[in-house]
């Protein structure tokens, strides 16, 4: 992979911090995915730290509460995003408030980056090459129970069709083989 001569990617290090910063890596763009994407804007090794995921710290009643009212919107048909990080048993992190760039990195059942839980702080690694113009997409991981609420639109060719965490997503599969029930009228 060509190196670009203005800016030098490294490997990942045993620091927290990326090595360069986030801005000179990657950008906010229109996606075909789903509204905004974040893109690489120069080649990414597997394996680099590209930006840490930052928000507001919120109790998970908190989270709760919002994210129902994220499902009451997407029933009236608004904004069905949902920025909100699981860090621990009592906390999440909620990337609509105080977020950055890295909120807008969209799911995909295919992905070239993971979410990486350090010392309380959520990081966005690169798992495989990224190439300039590259869309940065994880997998959200969302547990099956709320399979229905969240539509996938990677598009790519094993989409689930759900955004659904891949250890769970041969339930989508054992649904899609199940006969459809009969109704008597």
């Amino acid at each position: 992979m060509k190196r670009p001569t203005s800016v030098s990617v490294h490997r990942r290090s045993s620091s927290l911090e990326p090595p360069i910063p986030p801005a000179l890596l990657i950008q906010r763009r229109n996606s075909a995915i789903h509204g905004h994407g974040v893109y690489a804007r120069v080649p990414i090794p597997a394996g680099h730290v590209i930006v840490e995921y930052t928000g507001e710290r919120i109790t998970k009643a908190e989270s709760d509460r919002r994210d129902a009212a994220r499902l009451v919107r997407a029933r009236r048909g608004h904004d069905t995003c949902t920025y909100i990080f699981h860090l621990n048993q009592r906390h999440d992190l909620d990337g609509r408030r105080g977020g950055n760039v890295s909120r807008f990195i969209n799911h995909s059942c295919a992905p070239n980056c993971c979410s990486e839980l350090r010392r309380g702080r959520i990081w966005i690694l690169a798992t495989h090459d990224i190439f300039p113009g590259q869309e940065l997409t994880f997998d959200y991981g969302f547990a099956f129970r709320d399979w229905a609420d969240n539509p996938c639109r990677c598009g790519t060719t094993n989409c689930a069709g759900f955004i659904v965490a891949e250890n769970e997503r041969w339930r989508l599969r054992r649904l899609a083989s199940a006969p459809a029930p009969v109704r008597c009228t």
